[in-house]
């Protein structure tokens, strides 16, 4: 006979008759040790009449775990973030084919210099854990080259680049010690407006801020035209790279293009053409509405200073105005001042032919170049981020619509879903038309051109024609008083300029995408070069006269 199991009861629990703790099973009943029968217990098979008498069951739904991106550390992490970089040139570089017509060699010639400069960056070989040494060129398979490097983490908006004031090009030259630092998103831009430089293209760093600006190129949102999965495994410093604000600051675009120009020197003794300037002066003149007789004065003063519109490459000092862009739009306002009067000073002219001879009305003036901005009704493309709140609560309703379409398109990625969601929700109910309706990206050239045609004719129907007055001064008297008209302002800060310099300033600094202290400071460093020659000029006129042997810097004969 097999001996009987004894099972404890559970803690707390004993036989009521004599307190016993163990208990076993006899024909489905239980019973103490010492045979008391326990009350409330029967083991027994479940039938099929207990089928379905539990209850509904009711189960927790899971929710879908998310798949979460491996994050790229080291090298693997910076060669992805130098393939989304040439995914974003490669995508402008075909926009400005496509949309600008620019020539179809300019992808390769944009090519060329992106493979230059990832070319000193230690690159990895295909499918190897070796890397490249320095100096080898790689490129993939769409032509462009593979890379990785080193890089600051520091993100585009929050760059602070270098202004176009004076430096040494010690401060632009990469550091001889360190291997030449990963590209930035403006690098991009800037790679692009080399292209330019090297096509003979008359395109400004100011026109890639405008189609930056406007949306039309790939930058503001540039990080969200990338690959989900790309970017998801793309690592938070490098997030942060392709990141910008909401627009380019002034004068940033300028400095990476004189940096990049300078490093190509340096790294490669590669010289870039000068601007293909005419073009530009003539734009930078009938944007701003002013006389043709400019652009002779222009061409005066570049040949007083022997401007050949290049970028600088050396030399232990950069000053503003070897910018040529700077440059440009400082002669431009200088010529102004020379021939029309900005602070009220009539300038008389000697004879009927002396470009002098035209007084423009600069009250009317004013009023001409900012009508193009009061008549129109829906939001300037490329201004959107200057809108405050309190803009936002005094808007029409075609305002809003411009600024909430450019929102969605700049900041509301495919991230996170639900917020983007919450977000739209509110305006759901509204119908905002596909083509947002913007007042400047939408003008085509004919109705650019009739533009600057109405601003001439209301400047032309303001201008007066001034009588000659000769000039009664004798050569031969050193001594002679100078008048108040022989003299020219010079304005050295903001708060010297007068009402109407101070719009002409504005808006010649707007058109060249610089900011207003940098056009001052060039302008100011032109008109003493302008005061230097004619210090010299004149020098030389004495020593003439009084028979010296003067040398005139060239080899003519006069």
């Amino acid at each position: 006979m097999a001996p009987t199991k004894y099972h404890r009861f559970r803690a707390g629990e004993r036989c009521d008759e004599c307190g016993a703790r163990q208990w076993y099973s006899q024909d489905a009943i239980r019973y103490c040790r010492n045979g008391h029968r326990l009350e409330g217990f029967a083991e027994h098979d479940a039938d099929e009449d207990a089928f379905g008498t539990q209850g509904k069951v009711s189960r927790k739904k899971k929710e879908p775990k998310k798949k979460v991106a491996v994050k790229l550390t080291g090298d693997d992490g910076r060669e992805l973030y130098l393939e989304i970089l040439q995914l974003v040139l490669m995508r402008q570089v075909r926009w400005l084919v496509r949309e600008k017509g620019f020539p179809e060699d300019f992808e390769e010639i944009v090519r060329a210099l992106w493979a230059l400069r990832v070319r000193n960056l230690p690159l990895r070989e295909s499918g190897e854990g070796r890397r490249r040494r320095r100096g080898d060129g790689g490129e993939g398979e769409d032509g462009y080259a593979s890379s990785a490097a080193l890089f600051s983490s520091q993100s585009e908006g929050e760059s602070s680049g270098p202004d176009l004031s004076d430096a040494t090009t010690a401060t632009w030259a990469p550091d001889s010690s360190r291997r030449w630092k990963l590209p930035k998103l403006v690098d991009t831009l800037a790679l692009c407006y080399l292209g330019c430089l090297v096509r003979r293209l008359p395109a400004t760093t100011a026109d890639f801020c405008g189609w930056a600006q406007r949306g039309e190129i790939d930058f503001l949102a540039a990080l969200h035209g990338i690959p989900r999965n790309a970017r998801d495994r793309l690592p938070a410093e490098y997030h942060r790279a392709l990141q910008v604000r909401d627009h380019i600051p002034p004068g940033r675009l300028q400095a990476a293009v004189q940096e990049l120009v300078i490093s190509y020197k340096i790294n490669f003794d590669t010289i870039f053409p000068p601007l293909n300037y005419v073009p530009i002066i003539a734009r930078f003149i009938t944007e701003l509405a002013l006389p043709i007789e400019t652009y002779l004065t222009i061409k005066c003063i570049s040949e007083i200073l022997k401007a050949d519109y290049s970028y600088p490459t050396g030399g232990k000092r950069i000053r503003t105005m070897d910018n040529p862009e700077v440059l440009l739009i400082s002669l431009v306002v200088v010529a102004v001042k020379l021939l029309y009067s900005l602070d009220g000073v009539v300038q008389p002219p000697q004879s009927h032919g002396d470009p002098r001879s035209l007084k423009i009305d600069w009250t009317r003036w004013q009023q001409v170049i900012q009508d193009d901005t009061a008549e129109t009704t829906g939001l300037r493309r490329g201004e959107e981020y200057k809108v405050t709140p309190e803009h936002v609560l005094m808007m029409d309703k075609e305002k809003l619509d411009d600024f909430m379409g450019w929102f969605e398109k700049m900041w509301i990625g495919d991230g996170d879903p639900k917020t983007a969601d919450r977000i739209r929700e509110p305006f759901e109910g509204q119908k905002r038309p596909s083509n947002l309706n913007y007042t400047e990206g939408n003008l085509n050239e004919d109705v650019e051109n009739q533009r600057i045609k109405n601003r001439y004719e209301a400047m032309n129907n303001s201008m007066k024609v001034l009588e000659p007055v000769p000039d009664l001064e004798d050569p031969e008297n050193e001594r002679t008083e100078k008048q108040p008209q022989d003299f020219c302002p010079a304005w050295k800060s903001q708060e010297d300029l007068p009402g109407a310099a101070k719009t002409l300033y504005s808006k010649a600094a707007d058109l060249a995408a610089i900011p207003l202290n940098t056009l001052i400071r060039g302008a100011s460093q032109v008109e003493r070069q302008i005061e230097v020659w004619c210090i010299q000029k004149a020098k030389r006129e004495r020593d003439k006269g009084k028979g010296k042997a003067v040398w005139t810097g060239d080899n003519s004969d006069n």
